[in-house]
């Protein structure tokens, strides 16, 4: 069984292959590359599912995080841009 090396999905599929080898991509992550993890068993290890459980974890934390900084960064930039318009 072969997995996806991001995500740890099976939903990866050969995209290119021949002599040189395969190149894969995941439907569930769009991760394209030859790298993929094969399994002898349908189950992923339990260590890998809780590594990926604090991934997901950590890039909610992440991107509730960078929510704020990115309203900032758009006011800051109209405030420029009507101030620009008004004394130029």
């Amino acid at each position: 069984m072969i997995r996806c090396p991001q995500c740890n999905s099976t939903e990866i599929y050969p995209a290119v292959g021949g002599y040189g080898g395969y190149y894969y991509r995941c439907k569930k992550c769009g991760y394209a590359g030859a790298l993929v993890i094969e399994y002898d068993s349908d189950e992923a290890p339990q260590e890998k599912r809780e590594l990926q459980q604090e991934y997901r974890k950590e890039m909610q934390e992440y991107e509730k995080r960078r929510r704020p900084l990115l309203w900032a960064v758009l006011v800051l930039l109209l405030i420029a841009t009507v101030f620009f318009l008004v004394y130029r």
